[in-house]
């Protein structure tokens, strides 16, 4: 008698592009538009159409892995960075304060700041541990 096994495909499978490009409404369950990653212009201007009726789920904009890696984390939050394109220039701010900017200007702050990115995610690192210290102490 001949083992039934499952199969698993060992190609890589090709994901449909439209659905890596959806644009969420806040609650996550509806698609309220479309950005392909190529220009941070188009996602602004689909940003505007879409707010026109509903707002966008900036949390979760498509593309996220344009965003240089050494953002990841601290930097988005302390610098809100939702998106970058492929040559670049992000959706950066808060509220009426959304601008573009690219991502140089994004290094700059930090480099004129801190002196650099790692310096900033040191301080970081830093002021967590001076926290849990003072916790550690009041007890």
């Amino acid at each position: 008698m001949e083992e039934i096994r499952r199969k698993f495909p060992v190609d890589e499978s090709q994901i449909d592009s439209s659905l890596k490009n959806r644009i969420f409404s806040p609650d996550g369950d509806e698609v309220v538009g479309y950005w392909d990653g190529e220009s941070i212009q188009d996602l602004e201007k689909e940003l505007d159409r879409i707010e026109e009726r509903v707002d966008a789920n900036y949390n979760s904009l498509p593309h996220h892995y344009n965003i240089p890696k050494e953002f990841f984390d601290q930097v988005e939050k302390d610098y809100p960075v939702w998106a970058c394109d492929k040559n670049g220039e992000c959706l950066v701010g808060e509220g009426p304060e959304i601008r573009i900017e690219k991502v140089e200007i994004v290094r700059n702050h930090y480099i004129s700041k801190y002196g650099s990115i790692e310096a900033f995610h040191e301080k970081l690192a830093l002021d967590r541990k001076k926290f849990m210290d003072s916790l550690e102490d009041s007890r």
